[in-house]
C-alpha cells in the first residue's frame, strides 16, 4: 500500500487521504470489483496466515472471485432498480386512474346542444384538461385547458385548474372575466415560476341560443357555421394571457348568438401539432376540413371522426403533447 501512497503523491494528490486511510487498515492486497469499465467496489484482504504476501495462484483465485462478487453487487443494484421502477409504474397507473376520474364521465344536456369530447395523453398522465359543468337552469359550462410541462408535474397543476374552476364557478353569478381573474391568482400562488395554463371557458345559456366565453391564451376554438356560400369558420379568441404567469391580470369576456347547426370545436395544441411517422404535423387546415365535412352530423359522430383521423395520422409515431378536443353542436 505504501507504493500506492507514493504513486498518489506524485500523480493523484487528491487521492492521498484515501490511500493513507487504506494503509491504516493493514490490507495487503486490494482487488477491484469491476463491471465492464466501472468499479463497483474494492475487496481488501489482510495478510495470509503466516505470510506477508499472496502467491500468484492465490491472486488469480481472488481475481476470479472478484468477478463473481461484482456480478452479485450489480445484480443487487439491478434488482433494486427494477423494484423502484415497478413502484413508479404502480404510482403512475394510480395517478392516471385518479386523473381519469377527474374528467367528466359524460356531458350534460340542456336539449339545445349536444356535447362530446376525447383526450389522448402523450404519457401515462398528462397536462390537458377538459370539463363539463352543469350550472343549473339549463346552463352548461365547457372548459378546455393545457398546462405547461409534462408528466406528473403537469398532472398536478391540471388538478389545481380543475379544483379552482369547480370552486369559483359554484358562484353562478360570477362574470367570466372575474372567474378567469380569480383562477389566475389562484394558479399563480399555487404554481412555481414559469408554470402556467392556457384556458378556454364558455357557458351555454339556458335557452341554448347564447354562448359567453373567455380565452386565456388558449388555441382559439373554431366556430363552424353554415352560410349561403358554404361552411364559414371563425375563431373565438377574446380574453387575455395564460393563467398563472402574472399575479394580477384583467380578462375580457365575449358573447355569441348561436344558430341551429352551429358547431364549436375547442382543442389543445397537441391536435394541430400531432406528428406522423415522417415528422409532419396534422395542422389546422386538416382540422378545418373535418369541420367543413361535419354538415348535419351530431357532436358524437364529429368527435369520433376527428379522433379517428388524428389517431390514423399519428400511427405509431412518438408524440410529445397531449391531444384533447371538445365538440359542441347546437
Amino acid at each position: 500500500m505504501e507504493v500506492w501512497v507514493r504513486w498518489a503523491k506524485e500523480f493523484k494528490p487528491e487521492c492521498i487521504a484515501e490511500m493513507q486511510s487504506l494503509t491504516g487498515t493493514g490490507a495487503r492486497i486490494a482487488v477491484p470489483l469491476r463491471i465492464k469499465n466501472e468499479i463497483v467496489g474494492v475487496l481488501l484482504l489482510g495478510p495470509p496466515d503466516g505470510r506477508e504476501s499472496y502467491t500468484a495462484a492465490e491472486k488469480q483465485g481472488l481475481s476470479s472471485a472478484a468477478e463473481v462478487f461484482a456480478l452479485m453487487i450489480e445484480n443487487s443494484r439491478l434488482t433494486e432498480r427494477a423494484l423502484e421502477q415497478e413502484k413508479l409504474q404502480r404510482d403512475l397507473a394510480l395517478a392516471a386512474e385518479v386523473q381519469k376520474r377527474l374528467l367528466p364521465p359524460q356531458p350534460p344536456s340542456n336539449g339545445a346542444a349536444t356535447l362530446a369530447a376525447f383526450a389522448l395523453p402523450a404519457r401515462t398522465v398528462g397536462g390537458d384538461y377538459y370539463d363539463f359543468l352543469d350550472l343549473g337552469g339549463g346552463r352548461i359550462g365547457i372548459a378546455v385547458a393545457d398546462v405547461s410541462g409534462k408528466g406528473i408535474a403537469a398532472a398536478l397543476l391540471m388538478s389545481v385548474v380543475q379544483a379552482s374552476l369547480r370552486v369559483i364557478s359554484a358562484d353562478r353569478d360570477v362574470p367570466l372575466s372575474q372567474l378567469a381573474e380569480k383562477m389566475n391568482r389562484f394558479l399563480y400562488k399555487s404554481s412555481g415560476a414559469n408554470k402556467y395554463a392556457t384556458f378556454f371557458y364558455a357557458q351555454i345559456e339556458g335557452d341554448g341560443r347564447r354562448l359567453r366565453f373567455i380565452n386565456a391564451g388558449h388555441n382559439p376554438p373554431y366556430l363552424a357555421r353554415s352560410t349561403e356560400t358554404g361552411m364559414e369558420i371563425t375563431e373565438l379568441g377574446a380574453g387575455g394571457p395564460p393563467l398563472g404567469l402574472f399575479p394580477e391580470i384583467q380578462y375580457e369576456e365575449a358573447d355569441l348568438e348561436l344558430r341551429p347547426g352551429d358547431l364549436i370545436v375547442a382543442f389543445t395544441d397537441g391536435v394541430p401539432e400531432a406528428l406522423n411517422g415522417e415528422g409532419e404535423e396534422f395542422g389546422e387546415e386538416r382540422l378545418k376540413e373535418l369541420l367543413r365535412w361535419s354538415g348535419g352530423r351530431g357532436a358524437e359522430e364529429i368527435s369520433a371522426r376527428i379522433s379517428s383521423q388524428v389517431r390514423d395520422w399519428m400511427g405509431a409515431a412518438e408524440q410529445h403533447d397531449d391531444v384533447t378536443i371538445v365538440v359542441m353542436k347546437v
